[in-house]
């Protein structure tokens, strides 16, 4: 089972977050210094910032689940 407070205290790290942006910003990079030839670079270079992004929205996500839970009505 997925225990959303173990996740939230991964997202708050503040050494996850660095590595995260750590890796977004080496992509970026990669796309701004890449030669105009290089589309696959550029391709691959975007579609791994976009994987970082769905991870992260996904782990936001199961992380949310828990104050969503909390918050429920309870009948």
């Amino acid at each position: 089972m997925i225990q959303s407070g173990a996740i939230q205290q991964v997202l708050d790290d503040s050494s996850f977050q660095e590595a995260i942006a750590d890796l977004k910003k080496m992509h970026i990079e990669m796309i701004c210094n890449s030669e105009a030839d290089e589309e696959r670079v550029r391709e691959i270079a975007y579609m791994r910032i976009t994987t970082l992004n769905e991870i992260m929205g996904h782990l936001e996500s199961l992380a949310a689940n828990k104050k969503i839970n909390d918050n429920k009505w309870k009948i």
